[in-house]
């Protein structure tokens, strides 16, 4: 089974467009940079507010529990931490920066300087 999972930009010039990136192997994790370099897998150059590596985006694939009808059962878990930035990472409408690894679902909007982002429900292809 071929699975992916997506960023979607949430504001600025690249407002709407979605990056995708396969799945981490089971039991493996996966780290995506988020910043200005051109290094990073999430690319923000228009955004004088982000730092080169401004943050990092965890993906893990976590077998739990299997039963009859889903014998190896996963589930892909999302996390998000800083990579101390200057001007701190968001989520929601948090007037805090995340100070550590923080758990974050699909659906739910985080900010990078002055770009929100957004990690979309996986698919299963």
């Amino acid at each position: 089974m071929n699975s992916e999972f997506s960023v979607t930009y949430m504001s600025g010039p690249l407002d709407g467009k979605t990056l995708s990136f396969d799945q981490p192997e089971p039991g493996k994790d996966m780290t995506l940079r988020i910043g200005r370099r051109e290094q990073c897998e999430i690319q923000l150059p228009f955004d004088s507010q982000a730092s080169r590596l401004h943050a990092r985006l965890i993906v893990k694939l976590q077998l739990v529990t299997a039963s009859e009808s889903v014998p190896e059962p996963v589930v892909l878990a999302f996390f998000l931490e800083d990579a101390q930035s200057r001007n701190g990472t968001f989520v929601e409408r948090d007037r805090d920066p995340i100070r550590s690894r923080t758990s974050l679902r699909p659906g739910v909007l985080f900010r990078i300087g002055r770009t929100w982002l957004r990690v979309d429900d996986p698919v299963s292809l």
